[in-house]
């Protein structure tokens, strides 16, 4: 009797696991209600998130669509036969909850062609607009809110000449698509919020919109306040630009955590004033987080010491598709036990042959160099894997699985790998 009552606990035990953990080689298993998944998605042609959140509620960060062929990129995954958008559109098709083929939430972190889309020629003289990026996702799948850093003016700094902000601009005014457009609000936590089941999880859920334009997140209710000084004792050279403007939240669910920040500064570019750092202010409100995504993809002149040290993250993600994707010296800091003594580790969606010439032997300190990443978080938020898929096909099989990852106030730790 007293075997059976054990055996009947031990299965109790591992019940929820069945509904999610499988072996390498097999499928990743649909998402459920009450878990949580972030999928990084691998084009080769810039950055792009997708999550379902507790209830349902997707939401999408960017969609790049950087042009194929330049030698300092990587090659396109899982090919060049689609466009990027359109294959981040199969991706969410083949992803998303049953029945739910369109997004609750899409938010452009920042003007560039790697987190919104480029230029590309027009398929018909007749077009008004050009289909590439986030345009290609919204044409396909019906978005319920599209939130970018200008909206509605775009008078705060952005190029209203460049020829890929034209097109979005088209886009927006001659779409048949129904799509409201709001501004990104830094220090708010309620933009962005769960839409099908909020109660159940009142108290143990929220995106805190950390930082844009300039206004960062007091870490306090919804205050804000200004990091730059006035633009008219500035040279135009040391003006902030589309990296240092990007839109930064964090996600936090039970005692889980992630920072996602599009191409935020940490270093001034030479002859520029220290304002440009972005990281150092921001740090202290973000907070330690289990889950960083790291600013600009890892390239040198963002993660600096601070953030590093003060996130702390168990997990780095790089979603990475250039030769420059990570700097050595910024793989190096995310390494680094002298910024902070505890575990880490790191994965890259597509580490360039360059790269990782380059860097050298710190690649075989990551733990995984290619593919999609999803962080699939557990029921409650205490727990969570990382899952890598397959990229060079539309099968998507699991080629690596880590965790979990238990959660806690100053850090995580492995109980099963």
């Amino acid at each position: 009797m007293k075997i059976k009552k054990i055996i009947i606990v031990l299965l109790l035990c591992f019940l929820p696991m069945a509904s999610f953990a499988r072996k390498v080689g097999e499928t990743l298993p649909a998402w459920e209600e009450g878990y949580m998944d972030i999928h990084h998605i691998n084009t080769g042609c810039g950055e792009c998130a997708y999550i379902i959140l507790p209830d349902g509620t997707t939401m999408l960060i960017d969609a790049g669509e950087n042009k194929a062929g330049n030698p300092r990129h990587v090659s396109p995954k899982p090919n060049a036969s689609r466009t990027p958008g359109e294959w981040i559109v199969d991706y969410i098709k083949t992803m998303a909850p049953v029945r739910k083929q369109k997004l609750d939430y899409a938010l452009i972190t920042h003007f560039h062609s790697d987190h919104m889309g480029g230029v590309l020629k027009m398929k018909n003289e007749s077009d008004r607009y050009y289909n590439t990026g986030i345009i290609t996702v919204a044409e396909n799948l019906q978005i319920g809110m599209l939130v970018d850093r200008g909206f509605p003016d775009y008078d705060y700094l952005v190029n209203t000449e460049d020829k890929m902000i034209k097109n979005y601009f088209n886009f927006l005014h001659f779409t048949k698509r129904k799509i409201n457009v709001e501004q990104f609000v830094p220090g708010v936590d309620n933009q962005f919020r769960l839409l099908h089941d909020s109660t159940r999880y009142a108290g143990k859920f929220k995106i805190q919109n950390i930082y844009a334009n300039g206004w960062l997140w007091t870490g306090k209710g919804h205050g804000k306040r200004y990091l730059f000084p006035d633009f008219d004792i500035l040279e135009k050279y040391d003006i902030p630009q589309e990296n240092t403007l990007s839109c930064a939240i964090k996600i936090m669910y039970g005692s889980f955590s992630y920072y996602t920040g599009g191409d935020v500064t940490g270093y001034p570019k030479p002859g520029r004033g220290m304002f440009h750092d972005v990281e150092t202010w921001m740090a202290p409100v973000v907070g330690h987080t289990e889950v960083c995504c790291v600013n600009h993809h890892g390239y040198n002149n963002a993660t600096n010491d601070v953030f590093v040290s003060t996130l702390s993250p168990r997990v780095f993600i790089i979603q990475a598709s250039d030769a420059l994707h990570p700097n050595h010296s910024t793989l190096e800091r995310m390494l680094s036990k002298y910024l902070y003594p505890g575990k880490r580790d790191v994965f890259a969606t597509n580490l360039h042959p360059a790269a990782e010439i380059v860097i050298g032997k710190d690649t075989e300190k990551m733990k995984s160099r290619q593919g999609h990443i999803v962080i699939r978080v557990l029921p409650g938020g205490d727990e969570y894997y990382v899952y890598i898929l397959e990229d060079h096909n539309t099968k998507r099989k699991i080629k690596q699985i880590f965790g979990p990852y238990i959660c806690g106030p100053t850090g995580c730790s492995d109980i099963r790998q």
